[in-house]
């Protein structure tokens, strides 16, 4: 076999649901072109948040090589459905993010991805990142099918009724609206993992040093490639087909030399709306991030441009702090 599909990394997998939509994974394996495998932790309501886990087993070979596939079983409780499906992995890019890594900034030294993060979503949609201390990576969007699973193999003492109706009591009116109206999709995560092309930019008194973004993905990155920042830093300030961002910090010098953090959440719906409508206005793109600020950097907005034509982020205020 190639060293693509032999090399191994210290490995680990960890399982999630968005919330508000609680699952169980019965079974979930990554498959190694030797046909061994290493376990998702399975058995677990998850009720927690996209693309984030607090699950984790150690068991077995904490090494590993990029997996070629990953099988799985879970159950939708909202839906009282099974989803099951085996999906094939882009195991050589894998290969090759695990040994390229990444630099860690805090501790001064390279480093690289340690586990996968696997969400289980309505309609059988399955999202898989590759997730380090300071990046995490999409690795793909799979789809799970109907399956026609036992419900007393997995549940064998539970009243499947009470069980159900209770789940569904619990979930938050806009989910339960959901259903009502026959209206449970995917199509929410869908669109966050939707890129454009766009980039952040600067007033040329300002600059750059350092960032952190964290994206709709539930991608998110702190670190650069490398010891060397230049390429990461020109990275956010070059077009290139990213998803949006949910929150960011960038890092600046002004020109007397003092630093300062500019913070800012995303205001979700203000942002998707305003990069899909100067999409579909100016496809060609690509669409300008600014962050406008005075020379003294006391006071910041966010403008999205594209062809020339501007607006505002109105509701994703920027908030600045002045470092030492």
């Amino acid at each position: 076999m190639s060293d693509y599909q032999t090399d191994k990394f210290r490995l680990s997998a960890s399982p999630c649901a968005a919330k508000g939509y609680p699952m169980t994974i019965q079974f979930g394996a990554f498959v190694r072109s030797d046909g061994k495998t290493f376990k998702v932790p399975s058995g677990h309501t998850l009720e927690g948040s996209w693309g984030n886990s607090s699950i984790g087993w150690a068991v077995g070979d904490e090494f590993q090589p990029a997996p070629e596939k990953l099988e799985i079983l879970y159950f939708s409780y909202l839906e009282d459905t099974f989803y099951e499906g085996t999906f094939a992995l882009p195991q050589q890019r894998l290969h090759e993010l695990l040994q390229a890594g990444f630099w860690d900034l805090e501790k001064k030294q390279h480093t690289t991805y340690t586990s996968f993060t696997v969400c289980v979503l309505p309609k059988g949609a399955v999202v898989v990142w590759l997730v380090g201390a300071g990046r995490q990576v999409l690795v793909g969007r799979y789809q799970a099918a109907a399956s026609t699973v036992d419900f007393r193999r997995f549940y064998p003492k539970s009243d499947r009724v009470n069980m159900l109706k209770n789940k569904i009591a619990a979930a938050p009116s806009a989910v339960q609206a959901q259903l009502k109206a026959g209206t449970l999709s995917p199509r929410q995560w869908d669109e966050y993992l939707k890129t454009y092309s766009w980039h952040v930019a600067l007033p040329q008194f300002v600059t750059l040093y350092n960032y952190r973004v964290n994206f709709l993905s539930a991608e998110y990155t702190s670190s650069p490639d490398t010891q060397d920042m230049a390429p990461y830093l020109r990275a956010a300030l070059t077009p290139q087909a990213r998803p949006l961002p949910a929150k960011f910090s960038l890092y600046v010098t002004d020109e007397a030399g003092h630093k300062y953090s500019l913070k800012t959440d995303f205001d979700e719906a203000e942002t998707q709306a305003v990069f899909q409508q100067l999409h579909q206005a100016h496809p060609a793109g690509p669409i300008t991030l600014h962050i406008e600020t005075d020379k003294y950097v006391k006071a910041a907005t966010l403008v999205l441009e594209s062809g020339g034509q501007r607006i505002p982020l109105t509701k994703s205020p920027v908030r600045i702090i002045a470092l030492k």
